[in-house]
C-alpha cells in the first residue's frame, strides 16, 4: 500500500516553506536555507521544528517576511536540490565588470545599454560569426544596481579590516565641500594598519541636506559608525581643515569627538595649512605670480588670441601648444601653471612682442 502524499497549505509560507513539484509529487521547500524536505515532512510539527533549529534567529518573524524571501527564492530558479543554476554566471560576471570600468570612467549608466552592448554584438558578429553577447545584462537599472553592489562590497572589506586592524586602532580624515550643483557633500577617508603596512582608503560619502554644522558632521559619522559597528574608542587620530565649524573649542567637530574618544589627536590637514601659507607669499614672490597670471589671462580669455597661440608654438615646434588655467581651491595648480609659463617663457616673449604687450 502506498503512503499518503500530503499536500502543501498556504499557511505553511509562516513557518518559512514554499513548495516544489518534483515527479508529480510536492516537497516542501525553507526561503532561508534553501533545503528541500521529503513529502513526509510536509506537517506543521516538522516544518516549525526546522525553523526553531536552523533558523533560530528568525523564528518570530511574520508571514511577510517569509514572503519577501520566497519571491527572492524563485527569481533565483534553483533546482530540486536547492542549488542555483551555474550556467549564467559568466553573463552576471561581465555585466559587473562592465558596470566596474562605466564607474571608473564616470560615465552615464545608460552607455552601457545605448553604445557598449551594441558595440559589442557587432564585434563578436564580425569576429566569432555569432552574437552570444545579447544575454548580458546592461540596462541603466543593471549598471546602476551593479555599482552599488560592487561599492558595497569594497566598504565591507575596507570596514573588516578596520576591524582586523591592530589593537583595532585607526584614524580618519574628513572635509566637507559644495559641489557645483550647490550640496554639501562629506567625504571621509579612513587610515589603518594592514599586512604590516599603513593603508589609506575612502570610508564613505554622504550628503549634508541643511546645515553644515559640527553637529550635522558628528551625526553622519555616528551613524555611520553605528552601522558598521565601528567604536570611537578605537579611533586615534581626526584630521580636519580650519573651518570654524571643526576648530570650535566648545561646539566645534574636533571637540565633540574628544567627548568620544578622550585619547584622540586631532591635527589640522597639511594640504589646507600650505594652501593658506599660499596665500601670503612675499612681495616679490606674490608680484611675480601676478604678472604671470596676466599673461595667461591675456592668452587664453580670447578664442581667436588663444587660437593663434597654439599656432604660433607648432610653428616653434614647441613641446606644448596651450597655457593652463589655476583653481583657487586647489593650490597645487599654481605650481603647475607657472611650469607650463616657464617652458613657453621664448615662445611667450615672441608672441608678446607681435601683438606689441
Amino acid at each position: 500500500m502506498s503512503s499518503k502524499k500530503r499536500k502543501y497549505n498556504e499557511i505553511y509560507m509562516q513557518y518559512g516553506f514554499t513548495v516544489i513539484t518534483e515527479s508529480g509529487e510536492e516537497k516542501p521547500q525553507c526561503v532561508l536555507c534553501n533545503k528541500v524536505l521529503s513529502n513526509d515532512s510536509m506537517r506543521p510539527t516538522k516544518l516549525k521544528q526546522h525553523l526553531q533549529n536552523v533558523h533560530p534567529q528568525n523564528k518570530d518573524k511574520d508571514k511577510s517576511f517569509f514572503e519577501r524571501r520566497n519571491k527572492a527564492l524563485t527569481m533565483m530558479r534553483l533546482d530540486v536540490f536547492g542549488e542555483s543554476f551555474k550556467r549564467n554566471n559568466k553573463l552576471v560576471e561581465a555585466s559587473f565588470l562592465v558596470a566596474l570600468e562605466i564607474a571608473k570612467q564616470k560615465k552615464p549608466h545608460t552607455i552601457g545599454e545605448t553604445l557598449i552592448k551594441p558595440c559589442a554584438l557587432e564585434m563578436a558578429d564580425v569576429v566569432l560569426g555569432k552574437k552570444k553577447l545579447g544575454a548580458v545584462s546592461l540596462s541603466n537599472n543593471t549598471i546602476q544596481r551593479r555599482i552599488k553592489d560592487l561599492s558595497d562590497d569594497i566598504k565591507s572589506q575596507v570596514v573588516q579590516q578596520i576591524k582586523t586592524a591592530p589593537f583595532g586602532l585607526f584614524a580618519f580624515q574628513l572635509d566637507e565641500s559644495t559641489d557645483i550643483s550647490s550640496c554639501a557633500q562629506l567625504m571621509v577617508f579612513a587610515k589603518y594598519v594592514c599586512d604590516d603596512a599603513f593603508k589609506e582608503e575612502f570610508l564613505f560619502c554622504s550628503p549634508l541636506e541643511t546645515t553644515t554644522k559640527a553637529a550635522d558632521v558628528l551625526e553622519k559619522v555616528s551613524t555611520f559608525f553605528a552601522s558598521e559597528n565601528l567604536e570611537w574608542k578605537n579611533l586615534a587620530g581626526c584630521c580636519t581643515d580650519g573651518a570654524p565649524a571643526m576648530l570650535g573649542c566648545y561646539s566645534g567637530f574636533q571637540a565633540s569627538v574628544k567627548k568620544q574618544a578622550r585619547r584622540i589627536k586631532v591635527v589640522h590637514c597639511m594640504l589646507h595649512r600650505q594652501a593658506l601659507a599660499s596665500k601670503t607669499l612675499p612681495e616679490s614672490l606674490g608680484k611675480v605670480l601676478h604678472q604671470m597670471i596676466l599673461i595667461v589671462n591675456f592668452i587664453k580669455a580670447g578664442a581667436l588670441t588663444s587660437r593663434l597661440f597654439k599656432t604660433f608654438c607648432e610653428d616653434m615646434d614647441s613641446d606644448y601648444q596651450v597655457l593652463l588655467y589655476h583653481t583657487q581651491t586647489r593650490w597645487l595648480s599654481k605650481g603647475n601653471v607657472t611650469r607650463r609659463v616657464f617652458e613657453l617663457r621664448r615662445e611667450l616673449k615672441e608672441f608678446c612682442k607681435l601683438k606689441n604687450r
